[in-house]
């Protein structure tokens, strides 16, 4: 596989959005989140996915330039209508609003609907600690984007129905959490088959409830379904996610006639100096972090890592290393960027 500099990266990325019609600001913000993904070593949200973004904008999916309307508004809260614009520029403006909201009313909650596939969650979640704050996110599949079975069930009428939870630190970075409610994210579906490798097994089941490791059979007719996580405690994590995100943006949850697919959000701030001195919240983190790591170690556990270290450390490698892409999505890459006439050396 090739390795590119994340500079070099974002550049193509931008060149090519820019050459596919998407006004420069916000190529300039899909291109850095989706760099950072590859960065922080979720490669399944990364560059991956820039193919994919395009095919969305030539067939009207994606509706770049698309404002971001309010369509209710208190000093608290807003419900957000994204226009089908790119899901990184809506949910970056909805968890700017929602800061906003928060700094002035101490917790502010925004829910978006209209929005495509916003990329990794923990990008948006961290947004808030930058502000010394608490930050929530919520995701489903704007009532049409089914690909998990309930529990108990073979059939998909879940979407991954993700969330992330971001907590300052007062040392190092913040805390993130940011996990799908399935065994594991479609986009790690989508990595695995642009890589012709087998999933690991648990993850996946076939239309007919069977167990299978073939990436093929999320995508290929007819198609298997994810499973939670964790049997019926990520399904109830995933049901609530989806009533939530879906019901209070107006959309709906998932649904057997939803006219299509996409994320609908429900993002949360909380201003920390409204309940505790943000130093002392910062502090009590770095101690708590610390006390997780005098735990001893299982056998074969080299260190006791916290939510969000490990991505954090991964950036940091890649930084220096570089950021290796599959030779099939680096092929589909050139493929638009000769269409669009954009020459990469």
């Amino acid at each position: 596989m090739p390795m590119f500099s994340a500079d070099t990266l974002r550049d193509v990325a931008v060149r090519i959005l820019k050459a596919a019609g998407v006004p420069p600001e916000e190529a300039l913000i899909v291109a850095d989140l989706l760099v950072d993904s590859n960065l922080a070593g979720h490669d399944s949200h990364g560059i991956l996915r820039l193919p994919q973004y395009l095919g969305m904008v030539r067939n009207g999916s994606i509706v770049p330039g698309a404002p971001l309307k309010v369509i209710r508004e208190t000093p608290a809260t807003a419900v957000l209508d994204g226009g089908w614009g790119f899901g990184q520029v809506v949910a970056r403006g909805a968890m700017d609003l929602t800061v906003q909201k928060a700094r002035a009313s101490a917790v502010g909650a925004v829910a978006v609907r209209c929005c495509n596939h916003i990329g990794r969650l923990g990008a948006y979640a961290a947004l808030p600690c930058e502000a010394g704050m608490v930050g929530l996110l919520f995701v489903n599949g704007h009532a049409g984007d089914q690909g998990v079975a309930p529990y108990g069930g073979i059939a998909r009428r879940l979407g991954t129905n993700p969330f992330a939870v971001a907590v300052p630190s007062a040392q190092g970075p913040p805390v993130v959490l940011d996990i799908t409610t399935s065994i594991v994210a479609g986009g790690k579906i989508r990595l695995a088959r642009a890589r012709a490798k087998p999933i690991p097994e648990g993850c996946l089941i076939d239309a007919e409830g069977r167990p299978t490791t073939d990436p093929n059979v999320y995508y290929d007719p007819p198609r298997g379904a994810l499973l939670p996580f964790g049997g019926h405690k990520g399904y109830g994590l995933s049901v609530m996610i989806d009533l939530l995100a879906g019901t209070l943006s107006g959309v709906g949850p998932s649904a057997p006639d939803a006219p299509r697919s996409g994320n609908a959000l429900l993002t949360v701030a909380v201003d920390i100096e409204r309940f505790v001195p943000l130093d002392a919240f910062r502090e009590e983190v770095r101690q708590f972090i610390a006390h997780l790591k005098t735990s001893p170690k299982a056998p074969g556990v080299a260190e006791i890592l916290v939510p969000g270290e490990r991505a954090f450390r991964e950036r940091e490698r890649r930084l220096r290393e570089g950021v290796e892409v599959e030779d099939r999505t680096w092929g589909q890459i050139l493929d638009a960027a000769r269409r669009l006439g954009v020459e990469l050396s």
